[in-house]
């Protein structure tokens, strides 16, 4: 009758939750540098639903093999996230029909960051991650919102959002100059530089200046005379301008 339908209807629906929601049999089902942290930070509720879909392994459709390690997705959520996926998985390339593909250039850490962000939208890295690789990695992956992430991270972490320097404190923020510039922030690179252009003294008696390139090194001996020489136009004008009023 149509109670006993409804009663197996119920216990149909429940099994199948059971099994979509089982994780994928897998020897490395799922990775995460973030196993330290107590709580991953989202961008959303959304987002951290999205996240809990990833890690439990909920019914993927596809394998990705980096450094020995798989992780296991979704070719929607991976297609609607990234254009670099979309262009793989839903164009003409040779992966769009398998259900099991290698990426080579990445390590396994920089991948997990990469899921974390595309399922969860992350707002921190683990300290495993380079910072300057998983930014060049976002570039090319076309995930802006990663660029943006990496970038705040890069300012906090390395340029302390670009306060005095700290007395006895190796100051970072050239290494992030090199960073920005290497990988064309030219936000990134112009705030760094109008910070060396505050603190020159204290950043040429450091070590990682040295070790810059010399395009860079240069750079910032240009950057300074020039803003000398305006420091000295500005203060003949000034006085040209207070002797007129004599």
């Amino acid at each position: 009758n149509e109670v006993e339908e409804l009663i197996l209807f119920k216990y149909f629906i429940c099994a199948l939750l059971i099994v979509c929601c089982t994780p994928h049999k897998s020897e490395n089902r799922y990775f995460s540098p973030y196993a330290g942290n107590s709580k991953v930070e989202t961008a959303s509720i959304l987002g951290e639903d999205l996240l809990m879909l990833y890690k439990k392994c909920c019914c993927p459709d596809i394998s990705i093999c980096v450094e020995g390690k798989d992780f296991q997705a979704h070719r929607a959520i991976l297609c609607a996230r990234s254009s670099y996926f979309a262009a793989m998985l839903s164009g003409s390339w040779a992966e769009s029909s398998q259900e099991h593909i290698t990426l080579q250039g990445i390590s396994h850490v920089e991948m997990s960051v990469i899921l974390h962000f595309i399922y969860g939208a992350i707002l921190d890295f683990p300290d495993k991650a380079d910072v300057g690789r998983v930014l060049g990695i976002a570039d090319m992956y076309g995930l802006d919102g990663l660029k943006e992430v990496a970038i705040y991270i890069l300012k906090r972490d390395y340029c302390n959002f670009f306060q005095k320097p700290v007395p006895g404190k190796q100051q970072p923020v050239l290494e992030c100059m090199a960073i920005a510039h290497s990988l064309g922030v030219e936000n990134l690179y112009a705030a760094c530089m109008k910070w060396v252009g505050k603190h020159f003294a204290r950043c040429l008696s450091e070590r990682s200046f040295a070790n810059l390139p010399t395009e860079l090194q240069n750079n910032c001996l240009v950057m300074l005379i020039n803003s000398l020489v305006s420091s000295v136009l500005c203060i003949k004008i000034f006085f040209s301008l207070f002797s007129s009023t004599m």
